[in-house]
């Protein structure tokens, strides 16, 4: 996949609608089990754009939009970090992988990566280059880090490097169009009540 920095231009005007996104790319599961994990066995859905999604964002709200790209599902969250959540990234995966990266108000960046069930790379504040968990783990190719070397300190401060790296290891890398499109757009408890629960545990 041949990336540059302009192809995430629209990346920069997000914060401008108040969007601070989690995205994240899964393989192996269909809109309607990610849905299902989510939001639990009657999901109620609508369809809305992440930027209409901010303002239906509360304390104890997350909103969460899927769509479906290259026969795969994403997910974004115009604020929360659901997605970032190790044992959501767990299950999530249970039959494939599941790729997620959050971008916060404060500029603290972090990137995610489960693949049957388990965590192999998650970091807090991801700047370049990304490691997985553990040491030479075969199920983490250096080479897809090594591809983002192409962006300045500004750049992976600001996190766009963690977009190409999606791409790397997913085979697509998020898309401004997936912030204009009508998603199917669930409501979920905040994930701040995982805070304390073993779904944060690393591994």
């Amino acid at each position: 996949m041949d990336e540059n920095l302009s192809d995430f231009g629209w990346f920069f005007r997000l914060e401008e609608d108040g969007i601070y996104p989690t995205i994240s790319v899964i393989e192996g599961a269909d809109r309607e089990r990610v849905m299902q994990i989510l939001a639990g066995e009657d999901a109620e859905w609508e369809g809305m754009s992440v930027k209409e999604a901010v303002d239906k964002v509360a304390r104890d709200v997350d909103v969460i939009g899927l769509g479906e790209d290259s026969g795969l599902v994403f997910t974004i969250e115009a604020i929360s970090s659901t997605l970032a959540v190790p044992g959501v990234l767990r299950e999530i995966s249970q039959n494939g992988r599941c790729v997620s990266a959050a971008f916060s108000s404060e500029g603290v960046c972090s990137f995610h990566y489960a693949v049957r069930g388990e965590l192999i790379a998650y970091e807090f504040d991801a700047g370049y280059p990304v490691w997985p968990l553990t040491a030479g783990d075969d199920r983490w190719d250096a080479t897809w880090s090594e591809s983002t070397t192409d962006f300045d300190e500004s750049e992976i401060v600001q996190g766009v490097h963690l977009l190409s790296l999606i791409g790397q290891v997913m085979g697509i890398a998020p898309q401004a169009s997936w912030f204009k499109r009508q998603l199917w757009t669930i409501k979920i408890p905040s994930s701040v009540r995982f805070e304390g629960s073993p779904a944060w545990n690393i591994p």
